[in-house]
């Protein structure tokens, strides 16, 4: 990874983070706005899948893993209906911040430690498997893109569950799929 893809993370990390910690009442805007955010990114370096079948195991692992840290967030984050209007209230604190930060770091010790401290290894392990320098990086975009979308679904679902109403006025296509 380039020193601008590592700012580009960190700041992506720092700009999701902060529109969800502590207690918030998103519309659906706010809701939606990092998955479209990584939606974007994906688009950058999904364009070709490496394939194989130790590059699509990979992958695979990559989107288990985001499902698994997306439930995960999903549990640390209440979510509650505003009695006064219904509206979704939502309340995530350190622990789900340090949930986030973890995989983060995960992501990113892995891309560093790939070019630093054990490039042998990794550079063996994938000529003898046949898989691609590229489908590192697509794994951790499918985890990303994983633990973000079973977030935000998540958080909608609990929102209908407990009664809590979320503003999809300002967005038009996705007012049709709330209805």
């Amino acid at each position: 990874m380039s020193l601008g893809d590592y700012l580009l993370y960190t700041g992506l990390f720092i700009a999701i983070l902060a529109t969800q910690l502590g207690t918030r009442r998103p519309d659906a805007r706010r809701l939606l706005l990092p998955v479209g955010i990584v939606a974007g990114v994906g688009f950058k370096y999904l364009k070709e899948i490496p394939s194989g079948t130790t590059a699509h195991l990979i992958e695979a692992a990559g989107l288990a893993v985001g499902l698994l840290f997306g439930l995960a967030s999903i549990a640390l984050i209440q979510v509650r209906r505003d009695p006064d209007d219904s509206r979704l209230v939502t309340v995530a604190g350190w622990p789900y911040a340090a949930l986030w930060t973890a995989a983060m770091a995960l992501r990113m010790g892995f891309a560093y430690g790939s070019t630093h401290w054990f490039t042998h290894s990794l550079a063996t392990f994938s000529a003898e498997h046949q898989v691609a320098p590229e489908t590192y990086g697509t794994a951790f975009v499918l985890m990303v893109l994983a633990m973000i979308a079973v977030r935000t679904v998540g958080v909608l679902i609990r929102a209908r569950l407990v009664g809590a109403t979320v503003d999809f006025s300002a967005l038009g296509i996705a007012r049709r799929f709330a209805r």
